[in-house]
């Protein structure tokens, strides 16, 4: 256990085959700390006190983050509020998430990501459709779409004909969705990051590294 400002933190800890320690707070607001077999125990203290400070500000971060969840939620790049329904009910506008007064966090996060899931499964096609006369020369038929929760992913394309994209990106301004589509769908004809890839990409998307640097922002915000 570490004490972070008011409250006690559990560490995880994990020792492998590593040659240094790596200390992280999870997406689930979890400290982790990864260290080489063998370490010694004043070793591991020492290296944990050394990043408390760090430790306590990611903490504090993650916690108004988590406060602001439950007052606000991002959806097709619109940060709308979250507001108890006089009708007792759940419904979305283009300004408001109102939801019944008698449910909690969790049933709230739930429906959202009913909603999400719903409007993905025709966001996410529309935009392969309309990307897909630019690709169609490059594979036998169009890649199946998954949609997918993914920590360190906004996109993938496998060898085995998917194309998965993040339940995340509904939350995203539509231009970002495409940045994401078009990455995926641009791996049929070069399955690196090299020039040929950012070239394509340049054919596309001319203004790609721009929308890059804003998917990057929203990610430190979600």
């Amino acid at each position: 256990m570490l004490t972070l400002g008011d409250e006690e933190v559990a560490i995880n800890l994990s020792a492998m085959r590593r040659k240094s320690m790596r200390l992280q707070l999870t997406a689930a607001g979890d400290v982790d700390l990864r260290i080489p077999l063998g370490a010694a125990r004043s070793e591991v203290l020492a290296f944990v006190r050394k990043h408390e400070h760090w430790l306590l500000q990611r903490r504090r971060e993650f916690l108004q983050r988590q406060q602001k969840k439950q007052q606000s939620v991002l959806i097709r790049g619109r940060e709308l509020t979250i507001e108890i329904s006089a009708l007792d009910e759940f419904l979305i506008t283009d300004q408001v998430v109102w939801v019944p007064q008698h449910w909690d966090a969790a049933q709230t996060e739930k429906a959202l990501d009913n909603w999400l899931r719903s409007n993905a499964r025709v966001d996410y096609p529309r935009m392969i459709e309309r990307w897909w006369p630019k690709f169609s020369q490059y594979a036998a038929q169009r890649p199946v779409l998954r949609v997918k929760k993914m920590r360190t992913r906004w996109g993938s394309l496998s060898q085995r004909g998917y194309i998965n994209l993040n339940l995340a990106l509904m939350q995203l301004p539509e231009s970002l969705l495409e940045l994401v589509v078009v990455h995926e769908l641009c791996h049929l004809r070069h399955f690196d990051h090299g020039a040929g890839f950012k070239q394509l990409m340049s054919d596309c998307l001319p203004d790609w590294r721009q929308r890059e640097q804003q998917l990057l922002a929203f990610s430190r915000l979600l």
